[in-house]
């Protein structure tokens, strides 16, 4: 094989990896391409009872264009949103970072509500919810994020989407 066509093939084989095309990792786990982020108004919350008897706060969201797309983001439950400081009403501009699935039910890796200028990370890469399984929050403390309603604390680095 000559160098030119040895270094296309090498180039073709890295090339879907580096772009962030690979959907999933070896071992099964999620990356960053299985990830999708959207943005619009929360239409209404809602209490889901899951398939393990937990309960989960959801979030109708109407997403921002011309197709008028409405998803229905899974969120976590409504104790370990109080926990984190996380609040969310109808009305509120939302963006969220959510895993891609087949029907409008979706899980969020992480949200943030524009109208309040609040973050928070609810699942890992993985899809691990970051609360117990009696719905005690396990994971980080809500962000403020520059520019919404919460500008006191401002965190570099951290939380971008």
């Amino acid at each position: 094989m000559r160098p030119r066509s040895f270094s296309l093939v090498v180039l073709a084989m890295i090339f879907p990896i580096a772009a962030g095309l690979a959907p999933t990792l070896a071992d099964g786990g999620t990356d960053r391409s299985s990830l999708l982020t959207v943005e619009g108004t929360v239409d209404a919350l809602e209490t889901r009872v899951m398939d393990d008897g937990g309960e989960i706060t959801s979030v109708h969201l109407r997403v921002d264009g011309p197709d008028g797309r409405e998803l229905d983001v899974l969120l976590a439950p409504a104790g370990a949103l109080r926990e984190t400081g996380f609040e969310v009403e109808p009305g509120d501009r939302m963006r969220a970072k959510i895993f891609l699935a087949e029907g409008p039910e979706v899980e969020a890796h992480k949200v943030m509500n524009l109208s309040r200028g609040t973050m928070v990370r609810l699942r890992t890469l993985r899809r691990v919810p970051l609360w117990d399984s009696e719905g005690r929050w396990q994971g980080g403390p809500c962000r403020d994020q520059p520019g919404g309603a919460g500008q006191g604390r401002q965190h570099r680095h951290r939380g971008r989407y």
